[in-house]
């Protein structure tokens, strides 16, 4: 009998309401491994546990080498594996010298299709991804229909899900700073006294976890009216003010 339990959260689509979110999860706690997979196959079918082995490796190769051919493989009455990519290690994604003018939710204001340094094109120091930059990240996988069924049908309406005793909690943060755009305005009068802010600062100041300050930081480096401009790469990004904002201050 499948056991879960429930996990609250606060709703990351929208951070600032407050709202929390109710998430009911499966207590992965007697996953079947290798090789009682093999035992079981072994003990209900017509397969020896050798032959079932050899059948695994079989299929995980020629899975492998359509994957790397093609993308996509459909396995029947199993799901779709697909395969995600990613910039390689020391390799930035990039941003583009364009900029648009947006709102503080993130949105296009205007219309603009916005205006880039050197005619559009990219600045000589920003990073460019070729196809030598890329590798697999992982491999995705999408159930089949047959198979979703098939589960649904073995675990019966009732008595099927018993409710686990462990608890799954997310420990909340409540910001220091409530609104986007007054941490964006104490971010600015940070800089104005400060040559540059790291994460880090933003962290102290907004009372933001690391992993929210760092995406609105980058958010806020995308919006015009911010005031907040980022240079470097990777670990040694930091912010400054922009030079429309530093102008405003002098």
């Amino acid at each position: 009998m499948l056991e879960y339990y429930k996990q609250e959260m606060r709703d990351l689509r929208d951070p600032e309401s407050g709202r929390m979110r109710e998430v009911y999860k499966v207590l992965l706690n007697r996953s079947v491994t290798a090789e009682r997979f093999m035992d079981y196959m072994a003990a209900h079918s017509s397969l020896t546990e050798g032959e079932t082995h050899q059948a695994c490796i079989t299929i995980a190769e020629f899975l492998g080498e359509l994957l790397a051919r093609n993308g996509s493989v459909t396995l029947p009455g199993i799901g779709t594996f697909t395969v995600g990519i990613r910039a390689k290690k020391g390799k930035e994604k990039g941003l583009s010298s364009r900029t648009v003018a947006m709102s503080a939710t993130g949105q296009p204001l205007g219309g603009a299709a916005g205006t880039a340094e050197g005619e559009g094109s990219p600045s000589g120091d920003e990073h460019q991804i070729n196809a030598r930059s890329i590798e697999v990240g992982r491999i995705n996988f999408r159930c089949s229909k047959e198979l979703l069924k098939d589960v649904s049908h073995r675990l019966h309406p009732e008595g099927s899900f018993r409710q686990s005793r462990y608890f799954g909690y997310v420990p909340l943060y409540e910001p220091i700073i409530q609104k986007r755009t007054q941490r964006f305005a104490a971010a600015r009068d940070y800089l104005r006294t400060h040559r540059f802010m790291r994460i880090t600062d933003y962290m102290d100041f907004t009372g933001l976890s690391y992993t929210t300050a760092q995406r609105e930081l980058k958010l806020a480096s995308t919006l015009t009216h911010s005031g907040i401009a980022a240079t470097g790469r990777g670990s040694h990004r930091i912010y400054v003010l922009s030079a429309s904002a530093a102008a405003q201050s002098s």
